[in-house]
């Protein structure tokens, strides 16, 4: 085992490795995490780091930090490792056992529905091209730059499917089309990209997006048409792994975040809780409070005096 590398000069091996294997946003993301680390660790060697020592590096720094980007610094450490214990460059990873810090986890923003539905009739009305985008959006639950780069090869309009590369993942996914969707990509199609800006294919609409955002008071980004996607989805009885499945998500526990908003079971139980214990409107009718605050009330008479003369030890019910 090579004992002299350090772990910059690692580092360094490191990201050229995920440029072979990861997505070009994965490994800008991991860039930024692991500069950090290096600032840390940069000329210790790979076999002198500890888990001494990586606990001392989340104490420092939760000084500056939050516990998100700490823990997605340790992810990064910890997979560097791994990669280290592959190549035999190191004989144990540090971070392994390493208890990662409590998230305060951002709550998703899922437009209403009549959001949505005010939204596509103003951009029928006012700009088709962000109605295009939109209504495939909120019908597919794809992700904007995955939208940006549908060609007309990948529309299968006998087959209602579309094939979408995914970016994030550098996978492919064959995706169905109903109605609303396969309306808007088969007006599309053509050769090459069907949202275009020149000779390349449209990269950006903020300026559009906002101008529909002051017009109709939505209050969402584009991404969270794909909330309203997996959560209408969901409330309209589709299994949790299917939606998985359209989404693409690696992890069930992604998608088990929707159903927060749309589980109509736990609501079901709720309404019977309602039903069973108020009769009549709970907005109308009044819930009368039990007649047993008083004394006489609830039978209460003083007990004996005890047996050590230090009298009573308080109100006990009769009998």
């Amino acid at each position: 085992m090579n004992e002299g590398i350090t772990f910059r000069r690692f580092a360094i091996f490191y990201l050229r490795y995920c440029r072979t294997y990861n997505a070009p946003r994965t490994v800008q993301g991991k860039r930024v995490y692991l500069r950090r680390d290096v600032e840390y660790f940069g000329l210790k060697k790979l076999h002198d780091i500890t888990r001494a020592d990586i606990e001392c590096y989340i104490q420092d720094q939760k000084r500056t930090l939050t516990n998100l980007t700490i823990n997605r610094s340790l992810a990064v450490l910890k997979h560097v490792f791994n990669y280290a214990m592959a190549l035999e460059l190191a004989e144990k990873n540090p971070v392994a056992g390493v208890r990662f810090l409590p998230e305060a986890h951002k709550p998703l923003n899922v437009p209403a529905r009549d959001a949505v539905k005010a939204w596509l009739t103003w951009c029928i009305e006012n700009d088709p091209l962000l109605y295009d985008l939109s209504a495939i959006a909120v019908n597919t639950g794809l992700r904007r730059g995955d939208i940006l780069k549908i060609r007309g090869a990948d529309i299968d309009i006998e087959r209602r499917v579309l094939r979408v590369a995914i970016s994030k993942t550098r996978g492919v996914q064959y995706m169905p089309l109903n109605d609303t969707a396969l309306a808007v990509l088969a007006r599309r199609k053509r050769d090459g990209f069907i949202f275009v800006n020149g000779d390349t294919y449209l990269k950006s609409f903020r300026r559009r997006f906002r101008t529909a955002k002051r017009a109709t008071g939505l209050g969402c980004r584009f991404h969270d048409f794909r909330h309203s996607f997996a959560t209408e989805m969901l409330a309209a009885g589709v299994d949790v792994r299917t939606v998985q499945n359209l989404l693409g998500h690696a992890c069930l526990a992604t998608t088990e975040r929707y159903l927060a908003f749309s589980d109509s079971r736990c609501r079901a139980a709720v309404e019977k809780l309602n039903v069973n214990f108020i009769v009549g409107s709970p907005l109308t009718t009044p819930i009368p409070f039990p007649q047993f605050w008083g004394r006489e009330d609830l039978n209460l008479r003083p007990s004996a005096p005890k047996a050590n003369g230090r009298g009573y030890s308080g109100a006990e019910v009769a009998p």
